[in-house]
């Protein structure tokens, strides 16, 4: 008679024994899903935790938030279609380029000033797509790019700054997040116009 190896299943010399090494492979794979589901569902709920902390601490009885908070940053459709038109005529060179500083380094402010006026009388929004110029007028919109990873985003101006020398423009939060520039505080980045607004205090 041959024996049947139950530990490997290596032979089967009847049905019941080729019955009981399926059962026992049946077995061992239920046991891993099992297992596999178990360790799935904790790490779901750990991550989940993060989230709902993050969540509740941005949001805070009806007070503007001051808090670094990514899903609160929010595009503006006006700006996109100002990209698109300037886009389809080729990214042509605004005429008054040349009257502004357009290049030198970026910074971007938020945290502790979100809901103050701002020097164009709106009420300032960390997670908008706005930007803070010495002499562009107010309501330009421009393309910032981030040269030091190629990465850009299209704000409108509606403040005044940065007052450091070397500086040529401060992007909200939500536009700094955009171009990687967050942990950095300060890059080098270029600027070009793509609709110049109306201000009869620019100079």
């Amino acid at each position: 008679m041959i024996e049947y190896d139950q530990k490997n299943c290596r032979l089967m010399p009847n049905a019941h024994a080729a019955w009981q090494c399926g059962m026992k492979r049946i077995l061992i794979a239920a046991v891993c899903v099992f297992a596999g589901m178990v360790m799935a569902a904790c790490a779901s709920s750990s991550s989940g935790s993060k989230e709902v902390v993050t969540a509740g601490s941005s949001g805070g009885g009806g007070k503007v938030s001051q808090e670094r908070d990514p899903s609160r940053i929010y595009g503006d459709p006006e700006l996109n279609e100002a990209y698109s038109n300037w886009a389809e005529a080729g990214y042509p060179k605004h005429s008054a380029s040349r009257k502004y500083t357009l290049d030198g380094k970026a910074t971007w402010y938020g945290p502790g000033l979100n809901g103050n006026k701002t020097a164009s009388g709106e009420v300032f929004d960390m997670y908008g797509m706005t930007a803070a110029h010495r002499k562009l007028p107010f309501g330009t919109i421009v393309l910032v790019t981030n040269e030091e990873n190629g990465k850009s985003v299209v704000v409108r101006i509606n403040d005044r700054g940065p007052f450091t020398s070397g500086r040529v423009i401060d992007l909200s939060y939500g536009a700094a997040y955009l171009v990687d520039m967050i942990r950095a505080g300060v890059v080098e980045c270029s600027i070009d116009i793509i609709r110049l607004g109306y201000d009869e205090y620019a100079e």
